[in-house]
């Protein structure tokens, strides 16, 4: 999705910078009153020929930015990422992701003998989500404390009930490896397939906004040609 936005950014440049004021170059010399489509499609050009440099960089600046930001204030860096999974959009596929990975980095770790306390705090390097890795602390807090696994899940309110009844079975059945080996595969398919309907979803929108504008373009020219052949004497 980022490679197809990054593409649609700069054939939107590129058609406004180059393309359009080529093909709008001789209306202006037309002696008649242009339509506001018509006018509004050359100030849009005549924006991006002198800016193009600015509307090219904005997304790259707010990059950085947002990572100046979060590595200047760990608050904020939290502040960021409770918002990233409040996002309607993207916000349910970083938590998947996050949970694909902490399961089976966790999962290996149990399995291979490390004690659950810290298979928790090693499996917690793998989440890069900080609201993720807050409930995370809570969590091994509360097993240290004595609190069941799939208790000290649900208590945290970051994981998804489908986790914690999975955690249940595995601790009342003795076979946590397996559940958590269960848990990791069924979120990575769901990421998988997350990721996939995103991309299908994106990828007709962009066309519909690219089709939108090159629609824009050929009503604003040939409206205002059509105009002028009307106009002349036969």
């Amino acid at each position: 999705p980022l490679i197809v936005c990054g593409v649609v950014i700069v054939t939107v440049v590129i058609m406004m910078a180059v393309v359009v004021p080529q093909i709008v170059g001789f209306i202006r010399n037309l002696d008649q009153e242009l339509p506001i489509y018509t006018t509004a499609l050359m100030a849009t050009s005549d924006f991006f020929v002198a800016y193009w440099w600015l509307v090219a960089s904005i997304p790259p600046l707010l990059f950085v930015l947002y990572k100046v930001l979060r590595q200047m204030s760990d608050d904020v860096a939290y502040r960021f990422d409770v918002w990233w999974l409040s996002f309607p959009l993207f916000g349910p596929l970083i938590r998947k992701i996050n949970i694909a990975r902490f399961s089976q980095t966790f999962g290996a770790l149990f399995a291979s003998g490390i004690d659950i306390l810290q298979a928790l705090e090693a499996a917690r390097s793998t989440v890069f989500n900080l609201a993720i890795v807050d409930a995370l602390d809570g969590i091994q807090e509360a097993v240290k404390a004595g609190s069941p696994l799939s208790e000290a899940f649900n208590s945290s309110g970051e994981f998804p009930s489908l986790v914690v009844r999975m955690l249940k079975v595995g601790e009342e059945s003795g076979n946590l490896t397996a559940v958590l080996d269960q848990v990791a595969e069924f979120y990575t398919n769901d990421v998988d397939e997350a990721v996939q309907g995103l991309i299908a979803m994106i990828e007709p929108l962009l066309t519909v906004v690219l089709g939108g504008m090159i629609l824009w373009i050929a009503i604003a020219v040939f409206g205002p040609i059509y105009s002028s052949f009307e106009t002349l004497d036969i």
